[in-house]
């Protein structure tokens, strides 16, 4: 049976196919949804509506564009969905044009702002599930000067939808960068160690988002069958990778411009989906044209398939400045002194001064590691089928991966690996 909308990167000319087969953990200062620890909750009922799936789709199309403006020529990884979630925080505090641009960002403009905030509360709640360990943790939090008041109404909005930990701190003490990035540290299981190396006493608060992802691989590779293998990546060095090999059956297909195989994770809820880009086309060249429609019909297009699988064992590190890239994206008021209006936060004149994310992957032979933290710093603007075909996919070349909630298609992180 084919699986709903999954977010891969593919080219846009999906439908020439030419080769396919046939919870919530609380402590007195943060919240955290987890999948192990949120048992009253049963993932069967937390259906999406029509509009939900539709808002799912539109933010798979945030991704894809962030991910094009962002790509470049070395090893990269970031998480969309921890930038939605921030966005959607922020937006609760921003008012007028301030408001319109960041929901026109996160592609939920047309939406009203309780939808919106319905929305991202059902996901967290989705971030439950089955596996008995915890493989996705979804946590908000708010860093709040202490000499600052923030509106009643926005506190509980975010605590009510965004599950979010709400703090009073000293910003002219060095305990209050500790505190901080503590909880950073925390909530990635130690993969984003920090997110700042200092605070700013004038500013008013420090908004954030992490997301913790760890799972193993439904069919893991063998830890003796790595080898030291050639990779060509963009210059004309021959790099040397450490490449898993395998040989099972996985859900596969391939166009003109790309093939494409996805690996599930634990019980099949997750999976990462790799794009190979044919000989000859750069990751650029196939990502930059996609939209959520692509992906849809590319998942479509896949069919089991016997596939002989080389995937390198790599670790990326990136640390991403986003106040050029969500301005270029369509919300730059946001970050202009004396124009932003974040009135619903608080009735001090702000803006955000710098927005950022730090993330990690890990992908080896047992499965998936990664972790990802998004802050805005807060600044006062004066302050049994067939048999299946045999096919090969060896990923010699630079590739892209997602790693996404199979039952609606949310991207949790995407990256590309360039031997870089």
């Amino acid at each position: 049976m084919k699986r709903k909308l999954f977010p891969i990167v593919v080219m846009a000319a999906v439908a020439l196919v030419s080769a396919s087969c046939s919870s919530s953990k609380k402590t007195s200062n943060d919240m955290v949804v987890s999948r192990n620890n949120m048992a009253e909750v049963d993932r069967g009922f937390l259906i999406l509506s029509d509009a939900q799936r539709a808002l799912t789709a539109n933010n798979n199309d945030f991704a894809l564009q962030l991910f094009g403006k962002i790509s470049g020529f070395d090893s990269k990884v970031v998480s969309p969905l921890s930038i939605d979630y921030l966005m959607g925080m922020l937006a609760n505090g921003a008012e007028g044009a301030t408001r319109d641009e960041i929901l026109k960002a996160i592609k939920a403009n047309g939406l009203s702002l309780d939808e919106v905030n319905n929305y991202y509360k059902v996901m967290m709640q989705k971030g439950s599930g089955s596996d008995e360990s915890p493989v996705l943790s979804i946590a908000n939090y708010m860093a709040v000067n202490k000499n600052v008041r923030i509106e009643e109404g926005f506190s509980r909005t975010v605590t009510d939808n965004y599950m979010a930990g709400m703090e009073s701190l000293d910003f002219s003490s060095s305990k209050a960068v500790r505190r901080i990035n503590e909880w950073c540290s925390k909530q990635t299981n130690g993969m984003v160690p920090r997110i700042i190396d200092s605070t700013d006493p004038s500013a008013v608060s420090y908004v954030m988002n992490a997301i913790y992802f760890n799972n193993t691989w439904v069919n893991q590779f063998d830890a003796d069958d790595t080898r030291q293998e050639r990779f060509q990546g963009y210059t004309r060095d021959i790099k040397k990778v450490m490449m898993m090999h395998q040989e099972h059956k996985f859900r596969y297909m391939s166009n003109d411009k790309l093939a494409a195989v996805s690996l599930p994770y634990g019980n099949g809820d997750y999976d990462m989906t790799v794009i190979l880009p044919n000989n000859g086309l750069s990751v650029s060249d196939v990502m930059k044209p996609m939209s959520s429609k692509d992906l849809a019909a590319i998942d479509k297009a896949m069919t089991d398939c016997l596939v002989d699988l080389k995937l390198p064992r790599f670790t990326t590190e990136t640390e991403l400045p986003l106040n050029d890239v969500i301005s270029e994206l369509g919300a730059p008021t946001m970050f202009m002194p004396g124009k932003a209006d974040f009135s619903n936060m608080c009735k001090q004149d702000m803006h955000v001064s710098k927005m950022l994310q730090k993330a990690k992957i890990e992908v080896n032979e047992r499965g998936t590691k990664a972790a990802a933290v998004t802050a805005a710093i807060m600044t006062m603007s004066a302050l049994q089928p067939e048999q299946p075909k045999r096919v090969s996919f060896h990923a010699n070349r630079p590739f892209a991966y997602i790693i996404t909630d199979r039952a609606d298609g949310a991207i949790l992180f995407m990256g590309q690996f360039t031997g870089e």
